[in-house]
């Protein structure tokens, strides 16, 4: 019998017998029957699936040939009729022809995903009936759909995967929840979970420990033997990667390896740690708040497999985490409040370098001694109100601009407590950290214990009757070790006063302030903007394109500019007026040019007031999200298959209507598909398309071509960059810096000498004679 002349009866006799090979007792009316009606107004379920008496999935099936995707929206719909009927959710739904399994999560709102076998039973009710509650308490809900997700992206045989969650909504206890979860499956043994600072590694075994020490033998790497018989293995990826170390485990021994902040340091020369344990057969999992898309270190193509679509598994935002009503509230993510000072301090001839400035550069332009003071200033009489400073993490751009920072407000201190200018208490509570200097771990988790407003008035008492304390800081001045994985929710302020054009940073930094803290009643947290990194703001908050406030969000920055310009009417008594201020120090002018306070309650008020005015871009956008998607449908079904042209056509998506939809007359049907799935823009791939030719011709292989693009990047943004400035990127860091350089091209000369030949394509100018030195 050929597989078409197989009716739907006989599809459903296939399907049976699968699932009793699973494992499943279909005798058992408990817990799964066929030919369901009840609650459905009259239609009929081909089987559905109980858990504590409830419907919890739906299976429809169909013969061989049929269209599974229609048949996954009859099970849709019929979810949706219980639903109405008994007010209960249908997470799961599956459409299958006998051969083919089609899952899709409804509670998490995944598109569907082919899966090579129904799930057994403890897998299925893994769903609903976590034995990772059983270990270490209750999960929050987002969390739970969280590890749902990881569990069902493993199932359906993905190695590659991440997660997006904001910064404060509990990241490493859902990594807990996903190996305890996969583990009592039997989907996993022993877990390595990776970080890039010993900080966080210390962090997070004493994370694992509490929720999972019980059950687990946790601990953290020391080199020694031990190591080999951790359930879970916490390092730091330099650990690994030193002398090879990861070669003296067997390719196999761990089943997970699961990368903290995975949108940074696992790319260049680490690099091979991964791919060593993967090839043994160990899933990857990433967790991040910012993924990057950058063309060099871009997260979402190192964690999509080959013919899966890219992006998180799963994705919970900062905006799901301030507002989600299912979440307590006190657990939810606390709003923040905008306090923008932009300074006349001049950021020009610093160093662009592709993803933010370059470090020495931006430390000697900000670090002025009159905008110190200023920033100083401003921090005690329009963020605090008060003598007294409370929590607060300063963001600064180098050593020496910490130093001068902190000794800013050490003097600012002094003054408005009628103190001498010499007076040393304050440098007791107001201290700088970086990674040079001793005792810096122990100074970050001292500042990371909760302290009551009480506390914190006992310690600056102490600090002034007693010269020998030792340093308990309530004001941190941070270079580089305070802007990811640090906890301290009872963080009050953030003041930026380091520069960043990286959207990642920024996230990371702001993450800092965005947890609420019950025990000290914090509720809102103020984010002191001292170089205007706020305009970031509409760029990291998007969530999905698409989404009906999207454009809003995209809008924000426009309106705050509109809102300088003319007058609004009444505001909130919060918000501050915008001043205009001059302090002259030495004769060298330090001015302030704007200052604005912008609460939630403003920003609600101002999507009001655009929403109607956005209506036409949000249908533009609406269209690019429905092109996006059925990119995506095509290639759940047909794999890395380029999309077909007439498939595209009988969408709505011609030639033509791309071109007049994304306003780009000359870009071809593969060149729209690339940009809405997000792996280029359109100047991008003119530029690419030429450089590949040129490449080709130089016979330059994957690695060298890279290489030259990160050198071009750079001179693009800087053309007067030095080599000794390109080489201190911490981008040629992870891919392996001067060493690496020398192995492919020789030496730094060639590979500079390549960039420009290449970029000498792009303007179309002859190459003029240029010295780039001697090899280094």
């Amino acid at each position: 019998m050929r597989t078409n002349d197989i009716n739907e009866a006989e599809a459903e006799t296939l399907i049976e017998e699968h699932l009793r090979e699973r494992g499943w007792k279909l005798d058992d009316f408990n817990v799964t029957r066929k030919h369901w009606r009840e609650h459905l107004d009259g239609e009929e379920a081909d089987r559905v699936f109980f858990h504590d008496g409830r419907i919890v999935a739906i299976l429809e099936a169909k013969r061989p040939g049929k269209d599974l995707w229609a048949a996954l929206e009859q099970a849709k719909r019929y979810a949706r009729t219980y639903k109405e009927n008994t007010g209960y959710i249908v997470p799961l739904i599956f459409a299958s022809d006998g051969k083919i399994f089609l899952r899709q999560n409804l509670k998490a709102n995944t598109l569907p995903e082919r899966i090579t076998n129904f799930p057994t039973p403890p897998e299925f009710f893994e769903f609903f009936r976590p034995q990772v509650v059983e270990l270490h308490g209750t999960l929050r809900d987002y969390q739970r759909v969280a590890v749902s997700q990881v569990l069902a992206a493993v199932q359906a045989g993905r190695r590659r995967m991440y997660l997006q969650m904001a910064t404060g909504t509990g990241k490493t206890i859902t990594a807990a929840g996903i190996i305890a979860k996969l583990w009592s499956v039997g989907l996993i043994r022993r877990t390595l979970f990776l970080v890039d600072r010993d900080a966080l590694a210390v962090q997070t075994v004493k994370k694992f420990k509490a929720h999972l020490g019980d059950n687990f033998n946790i601990d953290r790497a020391t080199g020694g033997r031990e190591d080999k018989h951790r359930d879970v293995l916490v390092t730091t990826i330099q650990h690994m990667a030193v002398r090879n170390r990861y070669q003296e485990y067997d390719p196999s021994h761990f089943s997970l390896v699961i990368l903290d902040e995975c949108h940074r340091s696992y790319f260049g020369e680490w690099y091979g740690v991964l791919d060593y344990f993967a090839k043994g057969g160990a899933i990857l999992l990433g967790l991040t708040a910012t993924p990057s898309d950058k063309e060099t270190v871009n997260t979402d193509r190192f964690f999509t497999d080959p013919g899966q679509y890219p992006g998180p598994i799963y994705r919970y935002t900062i905006r799901q985490a301030e507002t989600n009503p299912e979440v307590p509230e006190w657990e939810r993510l606390a709003q923040c409040i905008h306090f923008k000072f932009h300074t006349n301090v001049d950021l020009e001839g610093v160093h662009d370098m592709g993803f933010d400035f370059e470090p020495e550069q931006l430390g000697r332009a900000v670090d002025v001694p009159q905008r110190n003071r200023l920033i100083a200033e401003k921090y005690f009489e329009d963020i605090l109100g008060t003598r007294q400073p409370v929590k607060t993490i300063v963001f600064a751009a180098s050593i020496a601009h910490a130093k001068n920072l902190r000794y800013a407000l050490i003097e600012e201190y002094n003054r408005r407590n009628n103190l001498p200018p010499n007076d040393a208490a304050a440098e007791k509570f107001i201290v700088a950290v970086h990674n040079q200097m001793p005792g810096a771990r122990e100074l970050i988790e001292e500042f990371q214990k909760i302290t009551t407003p009480e506390e914190r008035k006992a310690i600056i008492d102490q600090a002034h009757k007693d010269p020998n304390m030792a340093p308990r800081p309530i004001v941190l001045v941070g270079v580089g070790m305070l802007d990811t994985g640090i906890d301290a929710p009872d963080v009050e302020v953030l003041l930026m006063a380091r520069p960043t054009k990286s959207k990642v940073l920024y996230v990371q930094m702001k993450g800092r302030g965005t947890r609420k803290c019950r025990d000290t009643g914090k509720e809102f947290y103020k984010l002191v903007d001292f170089v205007d990194i706020t305009r970031l703001e509409p760029v990291v908050t998007n969530d999905t394109p698409g989404v009906v406030d999207e454009p809003v969000e995209q809008e924000e920055e426009t309106l705050v500019q509109r809102e300088r310009a003319e007058t609004i009417q009444e505001q909130p008594s919060e918000e501050k007026p915008r001043t205009e201020q001059q302090m002259v120090i030495a004769d060298v002018p330090v001015r302030l040019v704007f200052s604005e306070t912008i609460s939630p309650a403003v920003l609600e008020e101002l999507r009001r007031q655009v929403e109607a005015q956005l209506k036409g871009g949000m249908e533009r956008e609406g269209m690019k999200h429905r092109f996006a998607q059925t990119l995506l449908c095509w290639r759940y079904f047909k794999g890395a298959a380029p999309p077909d042209h007439s498939f595209l056509a009988t969408m709505g998506f011609d030639l033509s209507t791309l071109r007049d939809l994304y306003g780009e007359p000359e870009a071809t049907l593969e060149d729209f598909i690339a940009v809405a799935m997000g792996e280029a823009d359109f100047d991008t791939l003119r530029r690419r398309r030429e450089f590949e030719k040129w490449a080709l011709g130089k016979n330059l292989n994957a690695a060298q071509r890279e290489m030259v693009l990160m050198v071009m990047d750079f001179k693009r943004a800087n053309p007067a960059i030095t080599p000794e400035q390109i080489l201190r990127s911490h981008l040629f860091d992870q891919v392996g810096g001067l060493p690496r350089i020398k192995a492919l091209f020789g030496g730094l000369a060639k590979l500079l000498a390549l960039a420009d030949e290449a970029m000498s394509l792009e303007t179309g100018s002859p190459l003029e004679e240029d010295n780039h030195g001697n090899d280094a």
